[in-house]
């Protein structure tokens, strides 16, 4: 006997007994299963795998479709689409949802609104949760059941925890309520069969009640690695869980939790219709991501007005007032950027940057554009920087007609101040921004260090083992480093030989959700809809999705970054304010020969990125006399420039010591401002336009190609037309080849343009500042923390060898920070180790009442620990006290 449903074709065993096992004949139908319980890697430390591996052995073992349901999240939700559908396999996409009591159900999602409904009950999850625990309760899951198919789930779900307990009444109860939430329809009993003693007895108690209650059941795998081979790497994994995050967690009891094949579950769970169960929600499962498409931001807009023609007017406005007279070429330059973005429909998106920037501004927060962005003239009326005209910045490396995924602006704040435009943003933006996820992976040192643990392995012994592992190197490279890294010959770790073929197997998996630095999702509408959201340690939201994933469904991305260069010019600002010297760093002229003297003296210890021993020899070697001096030095000190002998050619040339040529006189007005060299990558895509006649569209693919994809295929390929397009322009096949040869032999050294240009006016700031107010400049250099390369004590001899008298911290005369005492730095009393805000803050405060007369009166009237007030004295803070005190204090 069976029963069946007419609409939807299910049919349910009704007696386990009497259905025959099939393992041993073949089942006449193909694909019909597939796996709807895996966890991969993004159920962090837990899966072993990750979903593009997924996607791999599901097409190897003959599926034509599979699930990925990693717990409480949807991670890894883009990586799976878009592996399966690159491999032509249908991706199934939920979640392994905890309840409020720490039990769990499978939720798989059906539509897009499915898709949206899961996002918002995982963002619910983990509002009601504690830290990173969700816990959805009943009403949001009620809440957010549309879209949705629900199974009860495994060994750790409310209803096999009530079977095992003996407690049919209460399964019941569960059982009737999911009904209620989710419908006949979709609600289905979930069976699985791992070999474990109790599992027959599970599943025929499970089928009683799908029976009683007229639902489905459906049969699955709860996968946790690929291969039972991969059981280990599980154990492993969950003992990093236990060592190093203290978490009450065990691993899957046998090797069982494995991807399987069709034929083998159908030996495991001989239930030929809950099997066939799988194939029939997976063809209900038809949601389509969107993969390419954009979404503007939102901004808020006054009734009737279009961001287009705001965006419009307050661009021809900052165009007037800027330029005086304004040239025929700038405003044709911003009519053809306002037309794409306009096209792009990205408006939106420059006018929330801009309220950004106009905030920061407000509140006297440094605030500067960094990346391709800085050579759009749009955002240098609107944001200030560098003149993107004057400095031949090309608009089209930030965004061109051809780009599919979205451009994103950084904009760089003072570091000790980020957090106010943060707090800013995520305020007026609420329920539409988050922080950016990233997704922290195994590499070789951190793999070495958590298996230890994991291991049992002591501190001292772990300490020994990661050593000498470089940070970057992957785990699986570390057999290899032997060869490569002589320190690693004579290590114990090549004698651990499990800990290292398990490294090796982890290397690159995501073991936990971090947060971007700077990266700021904000969505068009509800955030939570789109992705699934979590709280960082700071309370701000965070996606689920690392800025790649969000990209790729189109949520556009915002880098609001600290930079403590920023705040060290700050303080120096603000110091200068209190001698009536209000200096507005970006009206300075970019001219000044007193800075480039400073620059080419190569003094510039402090100064934003040329004080390192090699940036100021390429300073030496340069002799900068003007700005595209400072561009070029920023964008040769680098790693590929130096590998590839450009610095040296460049220089010669720059010095007239080494003739420049061209392979083509159309060349030279692209190449003359680097001598002939291709530094910059808008020179690649100017190349590209110019010889080849590619649009600049096309011309970024290339770009891209050549530093992204270098494979011979791809070359070859990008070659045929680079030179085909050449000789269609008329220019002979020889003048092709050279063009080409030259293009790529230096395209993957390139650097952009504009974010050079921006990075630059940062150094030329500084040195202006150097060179004019040298006390002021160091003062706010040592109370902007680390800043650069170089250790305070650096920074205060500089300016003691530059004739600046350094005197030291006193309870009588020191501020917290370092400040002026009539031209000479006076070093705060933060400086003395041990000595906290909080106790400087009590010295301080004590003061007021008048100055310390005696180290006797300095510790009658301040609390402060002995070891402190010993410090104190040894750094000098009492000088001129009475000497029998400081004796005493001594004693």
């Amino acid at each position: 006997m069976v029963s069946s449903n007419a609409t939807t074709g299910y049919i349910l065993p009704l007696a386990a007994t009497k259905t025959t096992r099939v393992a041993d004949k073949p089942h006449p139908e193909s694909n019909m299963f597939t796996h709807l319980h895996v966890h991969s890697a993004f159920s962090f430390l837990y899966g072993t795998f990750t979903p593009e591996a997924l996607v791999q052995r599901a097409k190897e073992k003959g599926f034509n479709s599979i699930a990925l349901t990693d717990k409480n999240g949807l991670y890894g939700a883009v990586r799976f689409y878009k592996a399966a559908r690159a491999e032509a396999v249908k991706p199934v996409i939920g979640s392994e949802i905890t309840l409020w009591d720490g039990t769990s159900l499978v939720l798989l999602i059906t539509s897009l609104t499915g898709y949206e409904n899961l996002c918002r009950l995982i963002s619910r999850a983990y509002k009601e949760g504690s830290g990173t625990k969700p816990a959805c309760s009943l009403e949001t899951l009620a809440q957010f059941a549309g879209g949705l198919i629900c199974l009860t789930g495994g060994r750790e779900a409310r209803l096999q925890r009530l079977i095992r307990a003996g407690k049919p009444e209460a399964a019941h109860y569960w059982l009737e309520m999911l009904k209620e939430i989710f419908g006949h329809e979709n609600l289905f009993v979930e069976i699985q069969h791992h070999g474990l003693a109790n599992d027959g007895s599970i599943i025929k108690a499970a089928a009683g009640l799908a029976r009683e209650f007229g639902l489905f059941l459906v049969a699955t795998n709860d996968v946790a690695f690929l291969d039972k081979e991969d059981f280990q790497i599980h154990q492993r994994l969950i003992g990093i869980q236990q060592m190093v995050h203290h978490r009450d967690v065990r691993p899957v009891p046998n090797d069982q939790f494995y991807l399987k094949a069709e034929n083998e579950m159908k030996s495991a769970v001989p239930w030929p219709e809950a099997l066939k169960n799988t194939a029939r929600i997976a063809e209900r499962c038809h949601l389509e991501l969107p993969i390419g498409k954009t979404f503007a931001p939102y901004y808020p807009l006054q009734e009737g007005a279009t961001a287009d023609e705001l965006l419009a007017r307050l661009s021809f406005s900052a165009l007037a007032a800027k330029y005086k007279p304004v040239p025929h070429r700038a405003v044709v330059r911003l009519e053809r950027e306002l037309a794409l973005i306009r096209r792009r429909g990205l408006s939106g998106y420059f006018l929330l940057v801009k309220d950004v920037r106009d905030f920061a501004r407000a509140r006297g927060i440094r605030c500067t554009v960094r990346g391709s962005a800085a050579g759009s003239l749009v955002t240098y009326l609107l944001l200030g920087g560098v003149d993107p005209l004057a400095h031949g910045l090309l608009f089209e490396r930030f965004l061109n007609e051809g780009r599919s995924d979205m451009p994103d602006m950084d904009l760089d704040f003072d570091s000790l101040r980020r957090d106010e435009v943060l707090a800013y943003v995520m305020k007026k933006y609420a329920g539409k921004a988050a922080m950016v996820a990233t997704i922290c992976t195994f590499r070789a040192r951190g793999a070495v260090r958590k298996l230890g643990r994991a291991f049992g392995y002591s501190c001292e012994k772990i300490n020994r083992l990661s050593a000498f592992l470089p940070c970057y190197l992957k785990s699986s490279q570390i057999k290899a480093a032997y060869r490569v890294f002589p320190e690693l010959k004579e290590t114990p770790l090549k004698d651990e030989g499990e800990l290292l073929n398990i490294a090796a197997k982890i290397s690159g998996l995501p073991y936990q959700l971090s947060v971007h630095p700077g990266g700021v999702i904000i969505a068009p509408d509800e955030l939570a809809s789109r992705v699934p959201l979590q709280i960082s340690a700071g309370g701000f939201p965070v996606t689920q999705y690392d800025k790649s994933d969000a990209g790729a469904i189109g949520l556009v991305k915002l880098d609001l970054l600290g930079l403590r260069m920023h705040t060290a010019i700050q303080k120096a600002l603000d110091l200068l304010a209190k001698r009536a010297i209000f200096l507005d760093l970006d009206a300075v002229s970019l001219n000044d020969e007193k800075t480039y003297r400073l620059l080419r003296t190569t003094e510039t210890v402090g100064v934003f990125q040329v004080e390192s021993p090699g940036q100021r020899q390429l300073l030496g070697g340069l002799q900068p006399k003007r700005f595209s001096d400072i561009i070029a030095e920023i964008s040769l000190f680098r790693p590929g420039p130096m590998k590839g002998d450009m610095i040296r050619v460049y220089v010669r040339r720059r010095n007239g010591k080494e003739r420049v040529c061209y392979p083509h006189p159309d060349l030279e007005p692209i190449l003359a401002e680097t001598y002939g060299v291709v530094l910059f990558q808008e020179q690649v895509q100017k190349i590209s336009h110019r010889i080849a006649g590619f649009s600049f569209a096309e011309a970024d693919r290339l770009r891209l190609a050549m530093t992204k994809d270098r494979s011979s295929g791809a070359m070859e390929k990008i070659k045929s037309s680079f030179i085909q397009g050449a000789i269609g322009r008329g220019y002979s096949k020889k003048v092709a080849e050279e063009v080409f040869a030259m293009v790529a032999s230096f395209a993957g050294y390139g650097f952009c343009k504009a974010h050079a240009a921006s990075f630059a006016h940062i150094t030329y700031q500084s040195a202006f500042l150097k060179a004019h107010y040298p006390l002021e400049f160091y003062i706010g250099l040592l109370n902007a923390g680390h800043v650069g390369s170089y250790p305070k004590s650096v920074i205060v001899n500089e300016a003691k060898r530059r004739g600046i008298e350094v005197l030291g911290p006193h309870v009588n005369y020191s501020e917290t920070d370092c400040r002026a005492e009539n031209g000479c730095i006076r070093i705060g009393l933060s400086a003395v180790n041990g000595l906290g805000s909080r106790f400087c803050e009590r010295i301080l405060e004590e003061r007021k009442r008048g100055h310390f007369t005696s180290i006797k009166e300095f510790c009658l009237r301040v609390n402060l620990p002995r070891e402190i007030i010993l410090r104190l004295f040894l750094v000098g803070a009492f000088g001129g006290m009475p000497m029998n005190e400081r004796r005493r204090a001594h004693g």
